[in-house]
């Protein structure tokens, strides 16, 4: 098509969009999807080819499900430097309305792409943040002054057709490259990702490609590295992903064959966040799948064994680990006793100390020695290492009638309901965590608050001096470390509850 029909539609004097321009190629072919709400929603599809992006507009945006065939409907090429427009089209200019950086990448096609777009079957291999494997474009036939086509998912491993696929939209509903939501950047609020790329640099990549080098850690390839997570503190992808590399030989010990629950933000801690608990596609192959049946329902739960499976669920955007309290090889019986000291916003930090402390007292009643650990929030965490002996009706049984003796004997200040009409002035004392398919943050888990502070595990001495829950930063963990190396057997007590 060329450019002329791009240029003839735009005033560039009224619109932000970019004017046709040189931009020199680059090694790999560009891919990019921009969410565009114009007249009607959609997400505008773009293959780089011969010096331009060729463009369709997807009506309902892409389907990970090879039997959802949807609708793309053939637009004029835009400049290649389109790709990394992010903005508000003005009202009266051609499109008017927001568009959003949905996804980039790069694409290989299958044989001859011009061949195939003279036949009307495209087929091609997607390397995007969102969309990867195998696609097709395929041309209908019709006598429609519009040119028809249908974008699908080839069958492969990264196809989904299990029902979770429905939820792929709303769930990576965010800019993949300043974190905004669609009303921010209509809003013009400020990207999530303020470091920009000097223009020489950025026009020495593919038009879909990040502004600086990906990142390897542990065979892994960190992609976006300089994305903002959190404004405040100004902390990027690519830090976490180096805490967490570098932490690992703390934390593993505590994730490996267990399930997990991660809170994945892939726009960053102010943007949207979501809980997966299931694999999906596209995690890596060292997260793993673990299927098991409890009370007639079934369930499938990731996990991981090893550093570069914690490498992978980290660069899907995932900031928030969260184990459960047995392993896989003991799913029904729990290792742990997790009691969660959280507190109304008007109780002080030293009074959640001090609940800290009753409730060691209390257990210690029972037999039993307990850990303590600040959350990254507002309170603590006390665990009772336990060894695998015990079901979890009877975990959840002893943690709850403790809690209420707790409540009985000092009503004012604790309160072992959910309610938070009830909690006012007063430390719920969360017995929760000893549900089954109940978790908890982990030991060296980083939380997805602003300043990504961090889950420390303590000495019962180093309450003292703590000042709040969410005192660690990642780099004030990491020095710590090294000064006082922490113990690598703390959880090595099992006991069994009385």
């Amino acid at each position: 098509m060329g450019l002329e029909e791009y240029r003839r539609k735009r005033d560039f004097s009224k619109t932000p969009e970019p004017p046709p321009g040189k931009v020199k190629a680059g090694a790999k072919l560009g891919y990019l999807i921009q969410k565009h709400d114009a007249t009607r929603l959609h997400y505008d599809f773009r293959l780089e080819l011969d010096g331009v992006l060729l463009s369709w507009a997807v009506t309902k945006g892409p389907s990970l499900n090879p039997s959802d065939k949807r609708l793309a409907v053939r637009t004029e090429d835009h400049p290649i430097s389109y790709g990394t427009f992010e903005g508000t089209i003005p009202k009266g200019q051609y499109g008017g309305g927001t568009v959003m950086l949905w996804d980039e990448g790069s694409w290989e096609p299958k044989g001859d792409p011009r061949n195939g777009l003279e036949k009307g079957h495209l087929s091609f291999t997607l390397h995007g943040e969102r969309l990867k494997g195998g696609w097709a474009l395929i041309r209908m036939h019709g006598d429609s002054k519009r040119e028809n086509w249908l974008l699908v998912k080839e069958k492969d491993e990264l196809a989904v057709s299990d029902g979770t696929e429905a939820a792929f939209l709303d769930e990576n509903a965010s800019s993949i490259t300043t974190g905004r939501a669609m009303d921010d950047i209509a809003a013009q609020k400020k990207p999530l990702n303020t470091k920009t790329a000097k223009p020489k640099a950025a026009a020495e990549k593919t038009p879909a490609a990040r502004i600086t080098e990906d990142l390897i850690l542990e065979g892994i390839k960190i992609t976006h590295p300089d994305r903002i997570i959190s404004e405040t503190g100004h902390v990027t992808k690519g830090e976490l992903a180096e805490y967490y590399a570098a932490i690992a030989p703390l934390l593993l010990p505590q994730l490996k064959g267990r399930p997990l629950s991660l809170l994945r933000c892939p726009g960053g801690i102010d943007g949207e966040c979501f809980f997966q608990r299931t694999p999906g596609k596209g995690l890596g192959a060292d997260v793993k799948t673990f299927h098991f049946a409890h009370n007639g329902k079934k369930y499938e739960y990731l996990y991981i064994e090893n550093v570069k499976g914690l490498m992978e669920i980290i660069q899907m955007g995932s900031i928030e680990l969260h184990p459960w309290g047995s392993t896989i090889k003991n799913i029904d019986c729990p290792d742990r006793m997790i009691f969660d000291l959280d507190p109304a916003p008007d109780v002080p930090f030293e009074a959640v100390k001090l609940a800290a402390l009753d409730l060691r007292e209390r257990l210690k009643r029972h037999g039993l020695e307990s850990l303590v650990k600040t959350t990254g929030g507002k309170g603590l965490h006390v665990t009772v290492p336990l060894s695998g002996k015990d079901s979890w009706p009877a975990v959840r049984t002893f943690a709850e009638n403790l809690a209420h003796e707790m409540v009985g004997d000092a009503p004012d200040a604790y309160v072992a309901t959910m309610t938070k009409a009830k909690r006012n002035g007063k430390i719920f004392i969360d017995f929760f965590r000893n549900d089954y398919t109940a978790t908890a943050v982990a030991d060296y888990g980083v939380r997805a608050r602003p300043g990504a502070p961090v889950a420390l595990p303590l000495e019962w001495k180093d309450l003292k001096s703590l000042k709040a829950g969410n005192q660690f930063s990642m780099q004030e963990v990491l020095k710590r470390i090294k000064k006082v190396k922490p113990a690598s057997d703390r959880y090595k007590t099992k006991q069994r509850l009385s």
